[in-house]
């Protein structure tokens, strides 16, 4: 399960952000991954529970969001997004000339709520 590392990677991120900005409390946690991503949500919610039980995220709320596969056409120039995650035909063409321009990202840290 690597979501126990990305959350000991996210809270050395954080510890770091607190040594540099002077908060001492945790309160939210906002995070964002692509579709396309090897995150598994309950896996992650699980091991962030596990992780903060003390410390400067001891309570802290987590929230995920999940960002939709963004798919460029090159037949037609269109940006769609896919619904199934399907990247291999464009809806508007129908061709097979696509990129995936977003969704696929692992993880990113968005805001924080602090004290």
């Amino acid at each position: 399960m690597h979501e126990i590392s990305l959350i000991q990677s996210l809270l050395t991120i954080i510890d770091d952000h607190a040594r540099e900005h002077g908060f001492k409390k945790v309160n939210q946690v906002s995070l964002s991954c692509g579709r396309l991503s090897t995150v598994e949500p309950l896996a992650l919610d699980f091991a962030f529970k596990i992780l903060t039980e003390t410390g400067i995220c001891a309570g802290a709320e987590l929230k995920l969001d999940i960002l939709p596969l963004k798919i460029h056409c090159f037949s037609c120039d269109r940006e769609f997004e896919s619904k199934n995650g399907d990247p291999t035909t464009c809806p508007n063409c129908n061709q097979d000339q696509v990129t995936v321009t977003g969704g696929w990202d692992e993880l990113q840290l968005i805001e924080m709520d602090v004290d």
